[in-house]
């Protein structure tokens, strides 16, 4: 070919190529826009289920079913609702004083992303080609509307209780912050909070505190009003048509449902819907047995059981929802209706020889022994986006199978597989190799909870650190996301001898037994539902 058609060919390429990439993207995007089409058409059908579900011939309350679906599929929603209504109240009381009008608390869609750009922008910096609302509603369960008026609600906040500097904020807000601190701190607190404010900043406007200062005030307020107001929810006797009440104010249900169901995958909604006929078919052989706990007297235990943690920082919200992985404190009061109800029922096998008994066997876990793994997992999920992907469980099972097909053909080994493997979250520093840890880290890292648990009616943690082969290749393992085949490289034994003789010894030991024993009382009465 000659030099000059040799060069126009190269050059008339080097410009195709941007153009053939950006319509590669394009044509990626609207796949993946029909990809969420579908996945919001399936949740739609998943929806109308919710309507006629009968479990062992007893027809749900189709209201009671979707309020418990907004509780499971958008508990962090029910409570962003929460301190909505606490913005609706102080901004009318405002308002009706005189002391603001009505358009001092706009606040506009340019707000809201002048605000987002700078996070959005870092996102995109740090995971090129990730789309950010996807991961927005894997993480947070929320659509793109849906997280914008989110963030409009977290602004409006700011400018309802947080207005100007501390001098400037209104009495509610200096009395939740004196309520958070010492009775006689309080005010020379908020003293040294204006002090800090007084002086103008190097642009000549006044001096902000700095954001994890104004994080923790937002805090104080959020649980000062809290504290102070009449918040309820299903627990608490509401009708099946309200999912939640502040003070005077409801929320729907059916609103609820709407507004919760826009930032959900098909597979949240299921494991919602299983959740629900689960208890259902629990609280029917409680019922008949005569121990499921009446109302008032699950109000009275429940109480009872919280007060000890309510005057620390560790509340029995903090502890469902971060550590025992609850979606919402109230899905956490339903599930624990159903345990302390069971424990009544088994009460008299509860004695000193059988918690001894369950101590030793799972002494590992009371006196700190430690299990070290490899695994190697096979995500149903999106590895960047955290996005549940269509068939996710079933494809991740079959490349599961497929790798241990070949380790057993003996085409490559474990710590092979593992080396090259790719299926991590972004944030996954381990990358499979977990180390030595105890039972509660391993549940962790694997992304089991006390609550996946009772769904899965599995525990890959408890297997591995409990009974699984050291040294051998085991698998495929189920877990709350995907596919595992796994490694017990060691195990240490428990550093001491358990003694239900000692009463704080014996409540862990008791809470232990009790909750494995429901836990596998809650597969039998599962595996023999019927469900229409």
């Amino acid at each position: 070919m000659h030099r000059s058609s040799f060069l126009a060919v190269a050059l008339a390429a080097a410009v195709a190529a941007p153009a053939m990439a950006q319509d590669l993207t394009e044509q990626i995007r609207a796949l993946r826009r029909e990809v969420g089409q579908y996945e919001d058409q399936l949740v739609q059908e998943r929806a109308r289920l919710l309507s006629s579900i009968k479990v062992n011939g007893r027809q749900l309350d189709p209201r009671e079913v979707m309020r418990e679906a907004v509780y499971l599929a958008g508990g962090k929603l029910v409570e962003s609702k929460v301190a909505n209504f606490f913005i609706l109240e102080e901004l009318r009381r405002q308002v009706e004083a005189g002391g603001r009008k009505a358009e001092d608390f706009l606040v506009t869609d340019e707000d809201v992303l002048r605000q987002l750009a700078p996070m959005k922008t870092e996102f995109e910096t740090k995971n090129p080609g990730v789309d950010f609302w996807e991961v927005v509603r894997s993480q947070y369960g929320l659509s793109k509307e849906t997280f914008l008026e989110q963030r409009k609600e977290s602004i409006l906040f700011d400018k309802v209780f947080f207005p100007g500097g501390p001098k400037d904020w209104p009495d509610i807000t200096k009395e939740a912050i004196k309520s958070q601190t010492n009775s006689d701190q309080g005010p020379r607190f908020l003293e040294q909070l204006e002090k800090a404010t007084e002086a103008a900043d190097a642009s000549g406007q006044p001096r902000q505190l700095p954001e994890f200062w104004m994080q923790m005030m937002r805090n104080f307020v959020q649980k000062g009003l809290r504290g102070w107001s009449d918040i309820r929810y299903a627990s608490h006797g509401l009708p099946p048509e309200v999912v939640l009440q502040v003070n005077d104010l409801q929320w729907g249900t059916e609103e609820a449902f709407d507004y919760v169901k826009q930032g959900l995958y098909v597979q949240d909604l299921e494991r919602a819907i299983q959740e629900v006929v689960a208890r259902e078919a629990m609280r029917q052989e409680l019922v008949a047995a005569g121990a499921y706990l009446s109302d008032d007297e699950f109000r009275r235990r429940y109480d009872e059981y919280r007060a000890p943690f309510d005057s620390t920082p560790f509340t029995v919200e903090i502890i469902a929802t971060r550590f025992k992985g609850y979606p919402c404190l109230e899905a956490f009061r339903a599930r624990w209706r159903l345990v302390a109800s069971y424990a009544e029922m088994i009460k008299d096998e509860i004695d000193d020889e059988r918690l001894q008994a369950h101590a030793e066997k799972y002494a590992a876990f009371f006196a700190d022994g430690q299990t070290a793994v490899d695994v190697i997992p096979f995500m149903a999920r999106n590895p960047k986006t955290g996005a549940w992907e269509p068939d996710g469980m079933e494809q991740a099972k079959q490349r599961c199978e497929a790798m241990l097909a070949a380790m057993e053909r003996k085409e490559i080994t474990f710590d092979d597989a593992l080396s090259r493997h790719t299926e991590f979250y972004h944030n996954d520093e381990k990358r499979g190799r977990l180390g030595l840890l105890p039972l509660n880290q391993v549940k962790q890292n694997l992304r089991e909870s006390e609550f996946t648990q009772l769904h899965d009616g599995f525990s890959l943690a408890d297997y591995l650190f409990f009974e699984a082969p050291i040294g051998k290749t085991v698998g495929p393992l189920p877990g709350p996301d995907g596919w595992f085949l796994a490694r017990v490289n060691t195990r240490t034994p428990a550093r001491k001898r358990v003694d239900v003789r000692n009463e704080r010894e014996r409540q862990l030991v008791r809470e232990d037994y009790v909750t494995r024993r429901f836990l596998d009382w809650a597969n039998e009465v599962v595996g023999r539902m019927k469900l229409d």
